[in-house]
């Protein structure tokens, strides 16, 4: 994990935001960390982690299931 200071990261701010594309950014302030600077798809991937982490959980259907519960479903309906 990239590591900046703030006054850094306020003044070379593009800087700042590139880095945390690559990498999260930890933010000190007097060498002390103040906080974590993420990318929107260092976020996303975090959130779909945790909803595949649910849905295995709680049992899924898998793509060839899927297919077969909706196939059964459409084929009803004639």
């Amino acid at each position: 994990m990239k590591t900046m200071s703030a006054v850094y990261a306020k003044t070379n701010f593009g800087r700042f935001i590139e880095e945390a594309q690559r990498e999260p950014v930890l933010v000190t302030k007097k060498n002390r960390p103040v906080g974590v600077f993420f990318s929107m798809q260092d976020i996303e991937d975090t959130i779909w982690s945790e909803k595949a982490k649910q849905a295995d959980a709680e049992g899924y259907l898998s793509k060839e299931e899927s297919t077969e519960l909706l196939n059964n479903m459409l084929n009803a309906r004639d």
